[in-house]
């Protein structure tokens, strides 16, 4: 509600406020129930049943669009003591590892196109707050030391910048220009009384709870018709679950044809980040400075290659492999390093898409961290 509003009680035999703005009733049965005044007042007359649903909805886009909500939430949650493990990185943190699997310990910070400054940075807040952490976990793939989102020229980069890491960390990298959603205005005219950021911050809220303090993710499938072709559907979860619909083809159902022209359209992107020299070389500064730090301060630094299919890899320009390495024997501190592409362990159905964990993909990666970990404190 605006400042200064607040809700009140009153029963069809008690007389109507003067001040009141809008009269919330319980279901559109109750509207039958009010004293007659109320239609001289001209007064907006909502169901709570039906705004409810629609403020849920609103906002559970705003929630899955920005994550910048899940982002705040997340870190509040990092920077407490009660967490001494913290996972970081792309997608391929947010979707290829559990948080849940460790319990209440551990925080997923890892978002979509999370690059090597984003992960340090979130990373160095926590350390900062937080003196019982213990790990830190990044979940990386062979192009990660050439990826920064605010050098990118894309909408979908400037609105990461703009939603997501710039309302929390006040930090645009070297975007030039921010121009914040602050005071911007998702509902509608007739809901005007109410305090939109407290609305959004109390739903959002739910929704983080209800997903057990995870991230909101996606089922991916994969349809085909005779007009576009191959598509991919998503649908976000509203809460957590590993179960498929079956109406949809999922990565492990389709021809290995098929699943080649997918893996080739991701790289076409990925390859193009070769060019960015730049980046290379102030990530692996970045990342030296921050596992330096990690050092000083007797903190477990975990760097994982995360898994990807044959057909990606087909694709993927081999330079990135070699130069991956070669940054990561550059760094002068001491961390944790696994290549899971070494395991053997994945199967087709581990994998939402080319490359990309699907649950139970992210149970088999997390345990064997979970297991690193363990033996790395004994």
């Amino acid at each position: 509600m605006q400042p200064g509003l607040t809700l009140g009680t009153f029963s069809p035999s008690d007389p109507v406020p003067d001040d009141i703005l809008a009269l919330i009733v319980p279901t559109a049965s109750d509207i039958q129930q009010l004293p007659p005044e109320i239609d001289a007042k001209n007064l907006p007359i909502l169901c709570w049943d039906v705004m409810d649903w629609y403020l849920s909805e609103i906002s559970w886009q705003i929630y899955c669009s920005a994550e910048q909500y899940y982002l705040r939430y997340a870190l509040e949650k990092a920077c407490k003591p009660s967490t001494d493990t913290v996972f970081l990185g792309s997608s391929y943190a947010k979707y290829g590892l559990s948080a849940l699997e460790f319990g209440d310990s551990c925080v997923n910070l890892g978002l979509d196109a999370q690059d090597v400054y984003y992960s340090c940075k979130l990373a160095e807040k926590v350390t900062q707050q937080n003196p019982r952490l213990q790990n830190i976990v990044f979940a990386s793939g062979y192009y990660w030391f050439y990826s920064d989102i605010s050098r990118a020229t894309s909408a979908y980069a400037k609105d990461l910048i703009k939603d997501t890491y710039y309302p929390i960390l006040k930090d645009a990298h070297h975007a030039k220009r921010v121009e914040t959603s602050e005071g911007r205005h998702v509902l509608p005219e007739d809901l005007s009384f109410l305090d939109e950021s407290k609305v959004l911050e109390d739903y959002c809220k739910k929704h983080f709870e209800n997903l057990c303090g995870q991230s909101a993710k996606v089922t991916r499938r994969f349809t085909f018709n005779q007009t576009n072709g191959w598509s991919i559907w998503n649908r976000y979860l509203r809460v957590p679950s590993s179960r498929t619909d079956p109406s949809k083809l999922s990565w492990s159902m389709l021809s290995g044809q098929v699943k080649n022209v997918f893996a080739q359209a991701r790289c076409m992107d990925h390859n193009k980040l070769l060019r960015h020299a730049e980046s290379y070389e102030e990530n692996k500064a970045i990342l030296n400075s921050f596992i330096s730090l990690c050092n000083q301060k007797q903190i477990h630094v975990y760097i994982l290659c995360m898994p990807q299919t044959e057909y990606y890899l087909r694709h993927l320009d081999p330079r990135f492999k070699q130069t991956y390495f070669a940054a990561l024997d550059s760094i002068d501190g001491v961390y944790h390093f696994m290549d899971f592409h070494d395991t053997g362990l994945f199967q087709p159905e581990d994998f939402i898409d080319q490359d990309h964990l699907s649950s139970s993909g992210a149970k088999k990666t997390t345990s064997i961290i979970k297991e690193l970990i363990d033996t790395c404190r004994s």
